[in-house]
């Protein structure tokens, strides 16, 4: 998923935020104990939302529901934003300004590079964050001011976990273990044993382990792209474009890294050094079977794909591997102990909700009403699915570090 780097950095908390002290200069679309959600700031958020959508996933937009949908889910997070701030205001939660730094230099970090992996220079990096600000709307101090409200709410939202969460006992741990082995097995009449609940908790994990553990590959990729409607001829052209490349390698020309760079059609892999971590069972079973038996440190022909052609180079290999409790307990302890803060919070912000007088202006129509509730959270579990694909990768580099 690709958002612009400020609006990712205000979302990690919620989906976006209205200012606080803004002036009433437009319409508002609800009120949170009295305080406006303008509907100036609201439809930033949605474009954004939108924008965001329209690169990931754009057939969800065909349907004019989900459109609906996506856009009261906005609003339901702005309001979510508001009750929050609203009460680490009321807390009086104190930020220090080296923790605003901290969290701006990290901001600014995501501007080091350009969106093809290219490392901008201080100033550059710096122009492109100028620019991200003033196509948010922002001031510098504004930018800060946000930052410092989200680091309250954090703060905030912290500790009345760590007040309600209750630690994970060894015997929740085991059986979560015990869970995830039925899970990664596929015993089909074991998994149906599971109740939902235990289901739910262990599925995210098993998923998460069996990539971790499974054959995986680090390579280098050249990608060269054949149009949908190409004709045979035109694919020819694009293999005998793939084979020339791979010359151009094989012959000393030009470096791997220098190939992707002038010659690839995907560089995304130029942003960790031209490399990418494979995961055997994540693609289609012919392209596995092709790449896994590449050797390392040798380069295949073109490899052809519904896309296009791949090149690839593989440059290490690591068998599957198996793990026991010993070796995941502190991580599932741990996780363990984040679903229970989670469910600290959403118990806190529906006794905000509880006490809180909103007022929503916007209706929400749908062309079916009785599926309306389900339509946001469709939405968002299609985009959950993507942020989880994408995360997998770094997941697995962690992993092979290690």
């Amino acid at each position: 998923m690709k958002a612009n780097k400020i609006t990712v950095v205000m979302a990690a908390l919620f989906l976006g935020a209205a200012l606080l002290n803004a002036k009433v200069v437009d319409s508002t679309v609800a009120t949170v104990n009295g305080t406006p959600i303008l509907n100036s700031e609201y439809q930033k958020i949605i474009d954004t939302t939108m924008e965001v959508y329209k690169k990931q996933n754009p057939a969800l937009l065909e349907n004019q529901d989900n459109v609906t949908a996506i856009k009261e889910e906005v609003l339901n997070q702005m309001i979510i934003e508001q009750l929050l701030l609203q009460a680490a205001k009321e807390q009086n939660i104190k930020v220090k300004d080296s923790e605003v730094n901290e969290n701006v230099i990290e901001i600014k970090k995501r501007f080091e590079k350009d969106e093809n992996g290219k490392t901008l220079s201080e100033k550059e990096a710096q122009k492109a964050f100028n620019a991200e600000l003033k196509k948010e709307g922002l001031t510098y101090k504004q930018f800060e001011n946000r930052i410092k409200e989200q680091l309250a709410v954090k703060k905030m939202i912290d500790a009345v976990a760590r007040e309600k969460a209750k630690a994970p006992t060894k015997e929740q741990t085991e059986q979560l273990y015990d869970d995830i082995r039925v899970l990664m097995k596929g015993n089909e009449a074991e998994i149906k044993k599971l109740s939902r609940e235990r289901l739910t908790l262990a599925a995210p994990l098993a998923a998460k382990l069996t990539q971790l553990t499974a054959e995986q590959i680090k390579l280098s990729p050249i990608f060269v792209k054949v149009d949908k409607n190409a004709t045979q001829a035109n694919w020819k052209l694009k293999e005998k474009e793939a084979k020339d490349i791979k010359k151009k390698i094989t012959s000393g020309k030009v470096t791997f890294l220098e190939a992707i760079e002038k010659y690839s059609d995907d560089k995304a892999s130029l942003a960790s050094g031209g490399e990418m971590i494979l995961i055997k069972g994540l693609m289609p079973k012919e392209f596995d079977e092709k790449v896994f038996n590449i050797k390392v440190g040798d380069i295949s022909d073109p490899i052809k794909t519904d896309d296009g052609y791949y090149i690839i180079k593989v440059n290490e290999k690591k068998a599957q591997k198996d793990f026991t409790y010993k070796d995941i307990e502190p991580e599932l302890a741990q996780f363990l102990a984040a679903t229970e803060m989670q469910k600290a919070n959403i118990d806190y912000l529906a006794s905000l909700k509880d006490k809180a007088e909103i007022k929503v202006m916007v209706k929400f129509e749908y062309s079916q009403p009785a599926n309306a509730q389900g339509q946001a959270q469709a939405a968002k579990s299609e985009e959950k699915a993507s942020d989880d694909k994408a995360k997998a990768e770094p997941a697995a580099k962690a992993e092979e570090k290690k």
